[in-house]
């Protein structure tokens, strides 16, 4: 139990302090990933756009620059021709127009009927020339792909050579080896991008790349655009971006791919650091958090442990104060609080044996006062009777009587002050009856209101508008309102008012005997129950005692309260017997 509650605490204090520090943090890795991620991405498609429509570009003027070359070849073929030419001669010009690092391996001349007139090749190359001749309408065509089913092995530029010439057409052959060379993106534009050339129909005529681009044009465009666009897709091995920019001067559109993961990598690196900085954070916020929560924890697991202790037994070892912090001083107050429950422990024990001995010896004193109150009574009896008969006998103006009459009242007195310290050592019966309080209070006004009028006191009853019912024995709790309506008219000696007051409370109903008098001095008045307890010149300090004793045999209790603008209150309370409860 002990371990799982130091484990519950730490516990606790480790995921708060981690879910203050990594919580927060990773939610803003991610949060600048998301928007880092969408920011990058937005500029490689805005810079994958431009490369594409920029080599759409250099896509048209290569092809215009090879169609120039066929024009000037077609000037020179044209001049050759006028001055009678042999084919020889026009083969010759030809080969001489096709330089090692030139454009064209092959050209040839076609007749307006489509009979190949001269056809030359470079580097002893066979040209795949198409086998129809010409190779296009080259009144209406630019350029023409040579296909073999799906593998393109060239494409061909045609230039007519005009109304005088014997050959209708010039036609330059270009083969899909050449096409790395002229078509090939430099590396320098855009690291991680790679080029192809498709047809209107969206068949690669060039791809310099293995990135899926036959899938990505029929699954994410439907035709090809008139303008340059991006679109996303992907295989199996990874997404990437493919922007499409149509050329100018021929139906072929320049495709630029460039994988996502290569567009993200820097923002790739920056997350992999991002979370390996985090993976080092949070060893470092678990090494410290743990720390931190045994530093915490450990004197509050000492602390706990010897409050048990405390709590198990009397002695106190005072617990180590490890720091100077809120948990340091609560380890400080917790001695200190300690020591003083020790000290008063010690004081309360002291205290409890001197209440126990004066308890017995009161104790004792009760029960040789009863004793000799009981010896007392029965020659106190005797004198009473012989006095009684003395005075029968003896004249009236006797010098001996007021003697005998002063005798006989001390002897009274006697007898008054045994049978209280009787009733005070033996306590009757209870007779216990349920009946209002109201009539109770009733009763003791009729008993005292003769001193009352003596006394030139007002009597006032406060009952409440309804019954409430005690269950008591009426004659000892009128015996006790009785003796607090005597003291209190004694100590009105110039006139007053008394005010008996009943008042219901929850559980309880309350009796309030206040006066208007003098009230009880604040020195005297945690003594006033005390037996043998009097501030008369005259009594024996019993009637409180005994009065408070017969409330507390009914469940009850009697109190002296404040009394505002002077006076005193006695307060009995008594428990309220609800109607229905059993009598």
């Amino acid at each position: 139990m002990n371990g799982r509650r130091r484990f519950g605490l730490r516990g606790k204090l480790l995921l708060l302090l981690l879910g203050f520090g990594v919580v927060p943090l990773t939610a803003a890795i991610l949060l600048v990933y998301r928007s880092s991620r969408a920011a990058i991405t937005e500029q490689a498609e805005n810079a994958l756009r431009d490369l594409a429509a920029q080599q759409a570009v250099h896509l048209d003027t290569e092809l215009r620059r090879q169609r120039l070359l066929l024009r000037t070849i077609v000037g020179q073929l044209t001049v050759a021709d006028s001055a009678g030419a042999s084919a020889a001669q026009l083969a010759a010009a030809l080969r001489q127009a096709l330089p090692e690092d030139g454009v064209f391996d092959g050209l040839r001349l076609v007749s307006a009927g489509g009979e190949i007139l001269v056809d030359v090749a470079l580097r002893d190359v066979e040209p795949h020339w198409p086998s129809e001749a010409p190779a296009a309408d080259w009144a209406t065509h630019r350029v023409e792909l040579h296909r073999e089913g799906d593998q393109v092995l060239a494409y061909v530029v045609g230039l007519g050579q005009g109304e005088n010439a014997s050959a209708a057409w010039l036609e330059g052959h270009v083969r899909a080896a050449d096409f790395p060379r002229l078509f090939s993106m430099p590396p320098h534009l855009m690291a991680g991008a790679e080029l192809g050339v498709l047809d209107e129909a969206g068949n690669p005529i060039f791809v310099a790349h293995e990135h899926g681009l036959n899938q990505v044009v029929a699954g994410s465009v439907g035709r090809l655009p008139d303008t340059a666009i991006v679109v996303r897709g992907g295989t199996q091995r990874a997404p990437f971006m493919v922007a499409f920019a149509p050329a100018e001067d021929m139906d072929w559109y320049v495709a630029a791919v460039l994988p996502l993961d290569v567009a993200l990598a820097p923002v790739s690196r920056i997350r992999n650091l991002a979370l390996g900085g985090t993976a080092i954070l949070v060893a470092l916020l678990v090494v410290t958090s743990a720390m931190a929560a045994r530093t915490v924890t450990t004197p509050l697991a000492q602390l706990a442990d010897a409050v048990q202790e405390f709590g198990r037994s009397e002695s106190f070892a005072p617990v180590r104060q490890r720091s100077q912090d809120e948990v340091g001083s609560l380890v400080r107050s917790f001695n200190r609080m300690a020591q003083d429950l020790v000290r008063s422990r010690e004081e309360i024990e002291r205290l409890h044996e001197a209440e126990l001995e004066r308890t017995h010896q009161l104790a004792t004193v009760g029960e040789l006062a009863s004793g000799v109150a009981h010896e007392i009574r029965n020659p106190l009896t005797g004198v009473m009777g012989a006095i009684e008969l003395a005075l029968k006998r003896i004249p009236q103006d006797d010098p001996s009587r007021p003697l005998l009459n002063e005798a006989e009242m001390q002897l009274r007195r006697i007898e008054a002050t045994t049978t209280q310290l009787l009733r005070y050592a033996r306590p009757p019966e209870l007779r216990e009856v349920v009946v209002d309080a109201n009539l109770l209070v009733d009763r003791t006004i009729r008993v005292i209101e003769p001193q009352a009028r003596t006394g030139r006191v007002a009597l006032v009853a406060e009952p409440t508008a309804e019954p409430v019912l005690v269950r008591v024995d009426p004659e000892q709790v009128v015996q006790v309102l009785v003796n607090l309506g005597l003291n209190a008219l004694q100590a009105m000696t110039d006139g007053g008012r008394l005010t008996l007051r009943v008042v219901r409370r929850d559980g309880s109903v309350e009796v309030a005997v206040i006066d208007t008098g003098l009230g009880v001095p604040p020195d005297v008045r945690r003594d006033i129950f005390r037996p043998f307890f009097t501030t008369k010149h005259q009594g024996t300090g019993l009637g409180l005692s005994i009065s408070q004793q017969l409330i507390e045999r009914h469940g009850g209790a009697l109190r002296l309260e404040e009394t505002p603008g002077g006076g005193a209150t006695f307060v009995v309370v008594l428990p309220l017997q609800e109607e229905g409860e059993s009598s």
